[in-house]
C-alpha cells in the first residue's frame, strides 16, 4: 500500500508527463527575436519532437517595424572578472600619478584618523602598496559606464617598471551583484587606461 508521500510523487509525475505530452502536440509556438521558445528537441537524438524545423515562423506585423531601432540587450557573461596588460612609454612614477588621478585609487594620505576611514582601509577591496621607481600595487572600488549604465567594480592595478616605461597589469571583478558583460567592461576599461596614460 502506498503512503501519502508516494501518492503525491505519483500524482506529480503523472502531471509532468501529461504536460509534456500536451506541449509535444501543439502546433502553435511562441517565438521571440526569431527563436522558438516552446519547441522541444529529443535530448538523445536531437531531432525535433513537437515542431517542423523546415516551417518558417510567422510573426505579427507589430513584432517587426522597418526602420525601427532595435535595443540590444547585453548579457551577463561568466563571473564578471577579467584582466589585461598595458605597456606604456610613461615612466612608472608618472603612470602611478596618472592612474591615481584618473581612477579612484586611494592612498593612505586620502584617509583621516576617523573610525569610518579606518574601516574603509580594512575593506578587502582597498590596497595600496608603493615602492617608488620599482612597483605599485593598487586596489579600490571604481565605477564604469557601459551603454549608459554605471556599474560598480573592484579594480586592481599592478604597475611595474619596464625599462624607461611601465607595464600595468589590470584586473577587475564585480562589486556586489554582477550586472554587466565582462567583455564590454574590459573594452571600456582598456580605452580608459589608454586615455589616462597618454
Amino acid at each position: 500500500m502506498m503512503d501519502s508521500r508516494s501518492k503525491l510523487l505519483a500524482v506529480v509525475g503523472t502531471g509532468v508527463v501529461v504536460a509534456t505530452l500536451a506541449g509535444c502536440t501543439t502546433t502553435d509556438h511562441v517565438y521571440s527575436q526569431g527563436r522558438c521558445l516552446t519547441c522541444i528537441n529529443n535530448p538523445i537524438t536531437g531531432e525535433p519532437v513537437n515542431y517542423n524545423p523546415d516551417e518558417i515562423p510567422i510573426f505579427d506585423e507589430q513584432d517587426i517595424t522597418v526602420g525601427e531601432a532595435q535595443q540590444v540587450t547585453t548579457s551577463v557573461t561568466g563571473d564578471g572578472r577579467g584582466s589585461f596588460r598595458i605597456a606604456s612609454g610613461v615612466d612608472i612614477d608618472t603612470a602611478y600619478a596618472r592612474l591615481r588621478s584618473g581612477f579612484r585609487f586611494r592612498a593612505p594620505v586620502d584617509f583621516s584618523d576617523s573610525m569610518s576611514d579606518g574601516f574603509q582601509q580594512r575593506d578587502g577591496a582597498y590596497h595600496h602598496e608603493a615602492n617608488p621607481g620599482s612597483f605599485y600595487r593598487l586596489s579600490d572600488y571604481e565605477r564604469q559606464v557601459i551603454n549608459g549604465v554605471e556599474h560598480s567594480i573592484v579594480l586592481r592595478a599592478q604597475i611595474e617598471r619596464d625599462g624607461s616605461g611601465s607595464r600595468i597589469n589590470v584586473e577587475f571583478s564585480p562589486s556586489g551583484t554582477l550586472t554587466y558583460n565582462a567583455d564590454e567592461m574590459q573594452d571600456a576599461l582598456e580605452q580608459r587606461f589608454d586615455a589616462v596614460l597618454r
